[in-house]
């Protein structure tokens, strides 16, 4: 993960216009994530705040609206909002955004751009590693057809097995026979161009065992 400040465009300004009552406390924060860019901004009031709509570009002129988060409506505290922009690609990715009253006035942030070091071509969707069970299935939403290399590599880091699979736009289940190893923890490694996943698994066959956790994404 990796942890920065978004570069502002406009010199740093009051943040309210129009007649909509909402002042912002602090930059946008944005987090790169593999699977998309997360977005962080504070308010110090609000007044009347109906909802903020998050808008993206990637040319800087031209935006869309990705996504929306609900506001707090009246408040004279602190209030912090997130929101995780799971279509974020390679290179730089334009945000706003746009704060809407209950009566439909609005008001805009500064505008801030990120540049994403990797692209985001899939995703792990969920994750099932059942208890007693000697094998793991994986969803993974594809976002365009591809060819994903996988490995399992015991904690030591030794590769146990190896292949690659062609992959097609869309969600699909991936199974992973774990018959022949023995109990204990593994590393699932899947990986697409400069994108990698991590998936920690375990195969555990006694009622003992079995109280533990037995899959988790690193």
């Amino acid at each position: 993960m990796r942890k920065f400040t978004l570069t502002l465009i406009t010199p740093l300004i009051a943040l309210i216009t129009l007649k909509a009552d909402c002042t912002f406390e602090s930059f946008v924060i944005g987090e790169e994530f593999t699977i998309g860019n997360m977005l962080v901004w504070t308010t110090s009031s609000e007044v009347d705040n109906k909802q903020f709509i998050i808008e993206k570009s990637i040319d800087g002129m031209e935006y869309d609206i990705i996504g929306e988060v609900n506001a707090n409506g009246n408040s004279e505290d602190e209030n912090t909002y997130r929101y995780m922009d799971l279509d974020a690609r390679k290179g730089t990715s334009y945000y706003r955004i746009k704060q809407i009253d209950f009566d439909g006035d609005f008001s805009y942030s500064q505008t801030a751009f990120v540049n994403k070091s990797t692209d985001n071509d899939f995703m792990i969707a969920s994750i099932n590693n059942p208890l007693n069970s000697e094998s793991v299935n994986i969803t993974i939403d594809f976002i365009k057809d591809m060819e994903l290399t996988y490995s399992i590599k015991d904690m030591k880091g030794d590769v146990l097995q190896e292949d690659i699979m062609n992959a097609t736009a869309g969600l699909q289940n991936v199974d992973f026979d774990l018959t022949s190893y023995p109990n204990g923890s593994y590393k699932l490694f899947l990986q697409s161009g400069d994108e990698i996943e991590t998936i920690t698994i375990k195969k555990l066959m006694s009622a003992e065992d079995s109280k533990v956790p037995v899959a988790n994404k690193d």
